[in-house]
This record gives C-alpha cells, structure tokens and sequence, in this order.
C-alpha cells in the first residue's frame, strides 16, 4: 500500500476527469470496493440550469465519478495507474429529488463484480441524509487505459 495515501483526498488525483468537467471533490472513505465521495455544487459547474439545480442526470455521472475515486484510490495504494474508464450502460436509476447550487453531496458506491474490465456499482447520492438518487450503473475500463 502506499504510505503516501490518506483520507480524505482530492478526488482529481483519482479520475482520469479534469476540470469543468470534475465534479467529484474529496474522497471520504474507502474500503475495498465501496467508498464514500463529496461533492459541493459550485456556482461554476457547467451542468446547473439557470434557476441554479442540476439536472437529475448529472447525478449518474457523480455517481461513475464516485466510482473512478474509488477505483483510483485501490490501484494508486497498490502501486498501479489510473485507468480511463467509460460509462456505458445505466442498468437502474430512480430519481427522488433535486439538488442545487451550494448543496453537499455525499455519493456512496458500491463495485459489487467486474469480469473482463466491465465493472457493475451500485450508487446512491445524498444530501443531509436524504437520498436523492439511487441506480446501477455498468462501467468499462479497456485494458491499456491508463490516464496520460
């Protein structure tokens, strides 16, 4: 493990993201194959709709976010790089409410199985203990991925 690691950590040392298009802040916890990871809805994200909320599908790329922190996080402590990884399939996801400029979001994921580099999470947003979404999400990170 690399002794350099600590929580919490910047969430862009961790995802192949870069800013505006980052939305993932800190990473909080980290266990294994779940992890918790903040997110502050700044007045600069590109993603917010003029009355100042994000659309609801933005919370399923916090939630892929989530997911690259927590992957990032495992292979930096094991010596290894970054992979890219892509998006590819939203198995399930339900929408139980809305989040704003200013808001704290803490997105919880779960890698529950990868065979041949596609990776099924389970995730869930919450803002003050309040879920606002939750789903399943199918991730692909090809072999020879690593982030340039």
């Amino acid at each position: 493990m690399n002794s350099k690691l600590s929580l919490p950590i910047d969430a862009g040392m961790l995802v192949p993201h870069r800013p505006p298009l980052c939305l993932a802040g800190r990473l909080l916890k980290f266990s294994g194959q779940t992890g918790i990871v903040e997110s502050v809805i700044r007045p600069d994200d590109i993603f917010l709709k003029e009355d100042g909320t994000l659309p609801s599908l933005t919370l399923v790329e916090l939630i892929a976010q989530a997911s690259a922190a927590v992957k990032g996080y495992d292979d930096l402590s094991q010596g290894k790089e970054i992979k890219k990884g892509f998006l590819v399939d939203i198995r399930e996801i339900h929408f139980m409410g809305e989040c704003r400029e200013g808001d704290t979001l803490h997105i919880r994921v779960e890698i529950i199985r990868t065979i041949s580099g596609f990776s099924v999470i389970h995730g869930q947003v919450e803002r003050n203990g309040d879920v606002l979404a939750e789903g399943t999400l199918k991730l692909w990170v090809p072999e020879g991925s690593e982030s340039q």
